[in-house]
């Protein structure tokens, strides 16, 4: 009775369709971040707030929460409000504190929504490796969204217990995904709230609150860690470390819980020359200064770091600093080195990686051992290729020289042998006869090909190769990290008339710019497609309008990134000296692909 009654109410009242609290970004690596009901935690001062999802099946076992217009007359009478929170507190989701008192609950929000997605873009496709289907959200999207507050009463405790419903035998009666934030530390990742969960709190630092059980704990747990990435033009060194220990490392004095503006200004100010300063490195044996590219706030999230955007509040013990050094390099490095030097007495251990295309290779820094050390492992590398564009059927002929040799001769052969009245016929017939059958012959073979001087502008196919070979020609040269270099690649694809105009339009509109910054690698092109082709750009030269797709990756501090976008750009495109090269380039649109 009380599920069909809510059934008529969803149909009655509609969705709001409002968001639940999400915090962003989330991937159900072990499926609970799509199970049916979502309870997300947050620890504060006061007490525990809990964000909760109810799937629309699993209503019944929720009664305890709805107000009364919201379940019809039945055989019994219902209790009364606080009597159902107190049995909801002991029965439903229960949190009590280390001695065993049950911690009582309010309803502060409970509405009609639909769930928030959390599922991946893989979300019910088969696991090509495990050959299981990934995790997916119910079909059903409706939820019914309650917040709820859990009061302290005044007291913090050191401890708590999260209980989900239980049965008589003490199993859980409903599929529940839990994650919990101490302030704004994510303790754990997603995980099934399957059974009493116990968690000790930390109300010096959030960063070190966790749960008794090992399989509550979240993937990054450590407060600084030391990167290097291997790619073939450079050699980065990459850095996380919370704000309280920069600051603590820098000498600043923190004046609370959330940074200033002053005290943001000097750690944007030191730290980066500092801990510069402070990570010798070596490139092939050489002492290398890397060259300080950018530095980021960031935090932990359910999926792993989320970028802060400016103007937010950035939690001293939550917020963490990203730093990005580079060493450019003329081709794929054989070894680099980073010394790690800013051990505390807090911190005496650094988890570090090694990364190139063969994966990450996982290490862990000491006072006794603090060298980070990458040693390429490739037997061989080819590296892009950057070749001119050459020309195609679009401007060439292809002659038959020994052939129009052969007739010109067997012309001229004809001449003299009806001349001269000695020859006889019988050795005419065989000399022209041997003339003609070699020109037959010589159509196989002896032609070369010779830029064609009434050539018109290509037809469609024969400028989408042009195109797409220019493209993946200044894609592959943007990646190249040496100015020197970069004019090189660039120059054997963009007319020297034009090239300061396009170089600077290039570097504007096609560089793929990653979440916080940076520039992703593009490592594949794809879908290109040619309209409104016209003449331009002088004899046999064109002008189209040119459309393009890339995927763009862009790892940093051991967590990958991938962008898909999809380019609009007006193309000049001229022959020049045996080749076809840009003389002028417009990017009039870049959207991320979905």
């Amino acid at each position: 009775m009380l599920f069909i009654g809510l059934r008529a109410l969803f149909i009655c009242i509609g969705f709001l369709n409002v968001p639940a609290t999400a915090r962003a970004d989330l991937t159900p690596l072990s499926g609970a971040a799509v199970a049916p009901n979502i309870v997300e935690i947050t620890i504060s001062e006061n007490g525990v707030t809990v964000a909760m999802e109810i799937y629309v099946e699993n209503i019944q076992q929720f009664e305890d929460l709805l107000p009364d217009s919201w379940v019809p007359p039945g055989p019994m009478e219902r209790w009364f409000e606080a009597k159902r929170l107190k049995r909801f507190a002991e029965q439903g989701l229960s949190i009590r504190i280390g001695e065993g008192a049950t911690l009582p609950v309010t309803v502060k929000t409970i509405e009609p929504r639909m769930r928030v997605d959390r599922a991946s873009p893989n979300a019910g496709k088969i696991d090509p490796i495990t050959g299981r289907m990934l995790p997916k959200p119910p079909e059903d999207s409706r939820v019914i969204y309650a917040e709820l507050f859990y009061d302290f009463g005044g007291h913090r405790p050191d401890k708590l217990e999260i209980i989900p419903p239980l049965n008589d035998e003490g199993d859980p009666i409903l599929s529940i995904g839990m994650i919990l934030f101490d302030r704004d530390v994510a303790v754990t990742d997603f995980r099934y709230l399957s059974a009493v969960a116990r968690l000790t709190i930390d109300w010096g630092d959030p960063w070190y609150s966790k749960f008794d059980n090992p399989n509550l704990r979240r993937h990054h747990r450590y407060p600084a860690m030391s990167f290097i990435y291997a790619e073939p033009y450079e050699i980065r060194h990459e850095t996380l470390m919370r704000v309280r220990d920069a600051a603590e490392l820098l000498g600043i004095e923190l004046k609370g819980d959330y940074l200033t503006a002053d005290d943001r200004a000097a750690i944007d100010k030191a730290l980066p020359s500092f801990l510069n300063d402070s990570s010798p490195m070596t490139v092939d044996g050489k002492p290398a200064k890397p060259v300080f590219e950018r530095m980021s706030y960031l935090k932990v999230g359910p999926s792993g770091l989320i970028f802060i955007e400016d103007g937010k509040d950035l939690r001293t013990d939550a917020a963490i600093i990203g730093l990005v050094y580079s060493v450019p390099t003329m081709q794929f490095a054989k070894e680099a080195t980073v010394e790690w030097t800013l051990f505390t007495d807090a911190i005496q251990k650094i988890p570090a990686q090694s990364i190139d295309a063969a994966g990450p290779f996982i290490s862990e820094l000491t006072p006794e051992e603090p060298i980070l050390i990458w040693t390429n492992y490739f037997k061989t590398y080819e590296p892009q290729v950057i070749a001119p564009v050459a020309y195609g059927k679009e401007r060439t002929l292809d002659v038959p020289v020994i052939t129009i040799l052969l007739i010109v001769l067997t012309l001229g052969a004809t001449a003299l042998l009806f001349r001269s009245q000695t020859i006889s016929g019988t050795i005419r017939i065989s000399v022209l006869g041997a003339l003609v059958v070699a020109a037959g012959a010589s159509t196989q073979i002896g032609w070369i090909t010779v830029e064609n001087p009434i050539a018109s502008v290509p037809d469609e196919p024969s400028a989408t190769r042009i195109a797409g070979q220019l493209i993946e020609n200044f894609h592959n040269a943007l990646q190249l990290k040496i100015p020197e270099r970069l004019n090189a690649a660039l120059d054997t694809s963009v007319s020297a008339e034009a090239f300061e105009d396009v170089k600077q339009e290039l570097e504007r509109a096609v560089i793929v710019e990653m979440q916080g910054g940076g520039a992703g690698i593009v490592r594949e092109i794809r879908d290109i497609s040619v309209v409104n082709l016209r003449a331009a750009s002088g004899a046999g030269g064109f002008q189209a309008s040119v459309n393009w797709s890339v995927t763009a990756f862009g790892d940093h501090w051991g967590h990958p990134h991938q962008k898909n976008i999809r380019f609009s750009a007006l193309m000049d495109i001229a022959p020049i000296s045996g080749a076809w090269k840009l003389t002028g380039i417009t990017v009039t649109s870049a959207q991320p692909e979905i």
